[in-house]
């Protein structure tokens, strides 16, 4: 399985709040950051991994791209986004 970094992200200014100097408690998967980059990451591998996506470059960044879809933007439940960007992958909403 490949791991997309922070570096794969295609969009910028995301907060970088992991401080690699602390040990940080189990994150809630059942919320999303949408504005710190390493749970966007973290959501983006878990979508392609749990609905069998090509692990492309591109389709990461399909999936970032649809967590900034303005219907999304008040969204933070994960079981949510990944529904909703399941059921319009293959549309042309972006």
């Amino acid at each position: 399985m490949t791991r997309f970094t922070t570096n794969d992200l295609a969009f910028s200014g995301y907060s970088t709040t992991v401080d690699s100097n602390k040990n940080h408690e189990t994150p809630d998967l059942n919320y999303v950051n949408k504005t710190d980059e390493k749970n966007v990451t973290d959501f983006c591998n878990a979508f392609l991994e749990n609905y069998n996506v090509a692990q492309t470059k591109a389709n990461f960044q399909k999936v970032e791209t649809f967590l900034q879809h303005p219907y999304l933007e008040h969204a933070v439940c994960s079981a949510h986004l990944s529904d909703w960007i399941a059921s319009n992958w293959i549309k042309r909403i972006l």
